[in-house]
């Protein structure tokens, strides 16, 4: 990945510096007398330099959306930004982190959503910061937090822009940080949307201008292509210019099917990506690497996707990626929005709105720490309630789509950029600053059951409309909205029932010897496990009990992420 780790203390003797240098990947170094931060990643992501006694990194990408493009911020541009006494990091798009430093003292900066984060945490002798988790864990001897973990587990994701890691705390969305040899300090400015009308032709400009990215000479812009609405609002809108289209996944799931029949009517390039699992070692390195970036945001078997962008790495794509498009299609909460709506006016959320924001992934804890877990989501869920404007003010809508914005596109999103970052460079169109403003000023009839996307790909690329979506492995007709795509789906799945995930399964068959091994013996290394009900799960998956797939995989990816952050000594 795109990383920075660093260390302030009052003074740093040689034998300190080496040992600080086990703890990150190799990359570039700068030293001083009481500073110590080491940079590294692929150069598309990554810009760093001196600066009288100390010097400055970023991380992620900076982005300008112009009128009718978007500019990448290169090296010179952070270099004036970052000198600047207060950085105007707010004015951005983008996603990225900041810092800068000199003898004795560290400033740390993330974009204004929190699509990118650092964390730090204090030692005897000093303060030391990173976007590597997993590296500050180890620094710091941190452990699983369970408590903040449980809103990670029981819900969507977090809830709160905190660590999962005890003994690390988190830089938030906007965030600043201060560090001295013995201290740091945090503030944060969460994004809101603007209260002043809007243009109502916004959205569709701004968009377009984020799909004309100004690039390298050589790079070949790859658009993620899937049966979905939001990749195909983005097809619809892609100007002329050096485009392909990417898709991963087995080749009879409707997604690819679908996908490849929109990239040949658009007369685009489609590469469709999709390899056999391998072996054992190999799937187990590709989880831990995923598990360190991600915290968990997806079962165990997703980290096969990180062979594919290395591909894509490799023949110089710059990924343009249609996540986050939910917000515009006013698609967050909804069971929230129709079955507890009167609970939006308190201004104190207990366990009726978290009840409407529960998942099931796996039960295999023990009955106190689900406790535990569940009063750490109520405390997140306070905290972040609490800084939204009321309910009344926005209108329910808005504020779902605000607390979605601050909860789902950092903790879920941002977690997932982290790792891209670390292969090729991209972004998500959806999920900037300047579209958002302009999504929220978008009347909410247009917004509702995507309306305006598919207004928007009718007018642009009617063709477009001939074939269907694709909502899970099942595909439903272009002009259904919402609700009755989803009892169509339903009724479709009972009837037809789709290919599944092949790709699971042969990942859970690949992983069975150390998936039993580690369900047998977990609960020695991990109190919070039940272990009577983490045997019975994963036996009874092997033993052909092939609905239980799903549970397993989510085991599997927390607890090779504990032993990340645990390691066994």
């Amino acid at each position: 990945m795109s990383w920075i780790f660093g260390f302030i203390g009052a003074s740093l003797s040689r034998s300190r510096r080496e040992g600080l240098a086990a703890f990150h990947p190799k990359g570039t170094v700068y030293r001083g007398a009481s500073y110590y931060v080491a940079v590294g990643g692929p150069a598309a992501t990554t810009r760093h330099g001196r600066h009288g006694n100390g010097g400055w990194a970023v991380c992620g990408l900076g982005l300008r959306v112009g009128t009718d493009a978007t500019t990448l911020l290169d090296a010179a541009d952070w270099r004036r930004l970052l000198a600047f006494p207060a950085p105007p990091l707010d004015t951005l798009d983008g996603h990225f982190v900041a810092a800068r430093w000199t003898e004795g003292h560290a400033e740390l900066f993330a974009d204004p959503l929190g699509v990118r984060t650092l964390y730090l945490t204090t030692l005897p002798d000093g303060v030391a910061f990173g976007t590597r988790p997993i590296d500050l864990a180890r620094l710091a001897g941190g452990t699983v937090d369970l408590e903040t973990f449980g809103a990670h587990w029981l819900t969507f994701n977090l809830l709160a822009p905190l660590s999962p890691i005890r003994g690390l705390t988190r830089l938030g969305p906007g965030g600043h940080a201060r560090c001295t040899p013995d201290r740091f300090t945090l503030s944060a400015k969460p994004w809101t949307p603007l209260e002043t009308p809007g243009d109502p032709d916004a959205f569709r400009r701004t968009l377009q201008a984020l799909l004309r990215p100004h690039l390298p000479a050589g790079r070949t812009t790859s658009l993620g292509l899937s049966g979905g609405l939001d990749s195909r609002l983005l097809l619809a809108l892609l100007p002329p210019g050096t485009w392909q289209a990417h898709t991963f996944g087995p080749p009879d799931h409707p997604d690819v099917r679908v996908a490849r029949r929109l990239a040949a009517a658009a007369g685009l390039p489609h590469r469709h990506l999709c390899e056999p699992v391998p072996d054992a070692e190999t799937c187990l390195t590709l989880l831990r690497e995923h598990a360190a970036l991600t915290h968990v945001i997806s079962p165990a078997s997703t980290a096969l996707g990180g062979r594919y962008y290395a591909r894509l790495a490799r023949d110089e794509a710059f990924l343009i990626d249609g996540g986050f498009g939910e917000v515009a299609r006013r698609q967050f909460f909804n069971r929230l929005l129709r079955r507890g709506r009167p609970a939006l006016r308190h201004r104190t959320p207990g366990e009726t709105i978290l009840r409407f924001l529960r998942v099931e992934r796996a039960d295999v804890f023990t009955p106190e720490a689900i406790a535990q877990m569940e009063a750490g989501a109520l405390r997140q869920l306070a905290a972040t309630w609490h800084t939204l404007p009321p309910a009344e003010t926005l209108g329910p809508e808005a504020f779902l789509d605000l607390l979605g914005v601050r909860t789902r596109l950092p903790n879920f999103f941002g977690f997932e950029q982290n790792r891209l970052d670390a292969l090729l460079p991209g972004y998500m169109p959806f999920a900037q600053p300047s579209l958002l403003r302009a999504v929220f000023q978008i009347p909410l009839r247009l917004r509702k059951n995507g309306r305006l996307f598919r207004r928007l790909i009718r007018d642009a690329a009617p063709a477009l409309t001939r074939y269907p979506l694709v909502k899970g492995d099942q595909p439903y007709p272009f002009s259904l909205p919402t609700v009755p795509a989803i009892l169509w789906t339903r009724a479709r799945a009972r009837l037809r029932p789709g290919p599944g995930d092949p790709v699971r399964r042969a990942f859970l068959d690949v992983m069975r010897p150390f998936a039993l091994e580690a369900a047998l013996e977990a609960s020695r290394h991990f109190p919070a496990y039940d272990a009577r009900k983490l045997q019975v799960l994963v036996e009874s998956y092997y033993a052909g009990k092939e609905h239980l797939a799903g549970a397993v995989d989510w085991w599997l990816a927390f607890e090779v992420w504990r032993r990340e952050v645990e390691p066994p000594r």
